[in-house]
């Protein structure tokens, strides 16, 4: 089964069972094409889809295959919003980790920066910024806020 066909089948039973599933986010970017590398090469993402257009809108999935994002360079506004200048607590987006401190190491070494890294009892988080300056958080908690 595709990569494609996996993510059509896991939205339409959690359409079948929950009424809503989130598809995507849409992010504007300076550069898609090497902010979707990025995240395919150092995130687990898998990209489904690229136009090749002055956008170069680009759709990309997690490793679960349930959402994907997509990243465009819109033409109708000047320059890509400066994520690096935001406070990462204005818009970040959060990924699952299994070992917050080797994530921190190895996506590093692969560009990203260190924000913050926060441990406190059942809960452990890093937020960086890719080199795109869009800020992700990693956290390991003894309890997750996903239902499934």
């Amino acid at each position: 089964m595709s990569v494609m066909e996996k993510c059509t089948s896991a939205a339409n039973a959690a359409l079948e069972e929950n009424g809503f599933c989130l598809e995507h986010p849409a992010i504007d970017v300076a550069d898609p094409i090497a902010t979707a590398a990025w995240w395919c090469e150092n995130l687990g993402f898998t990209k489904t889809f690229q136009k090749n257009d002055d956008a170069h809108t680009t759709f990309i999935v997690d490793g679960s295959g349930r959402v994907a994002f997509e990243l465009y360079r819109a033409q109708n506004i000047p320059n890509a919003p400066d994520y690096a200048s935001m406070d990462p607590m204005t818009l970040h987006f959060g990924f699952v980790s299994k070992d917050v401190d080797a994530d921190i190491e190895r996506l590093t070494k692969a560009g990203a920066t260190l924000v913050s890294h926060d441990k406190a009892p059942g809960f452990d988080g890093a937020m960086m910024r890719d080199p795109s300056g869009i800020p992700i958080q990693f956290v390991k908690r003894e309890k997750s806020v996903l239902l499934k």
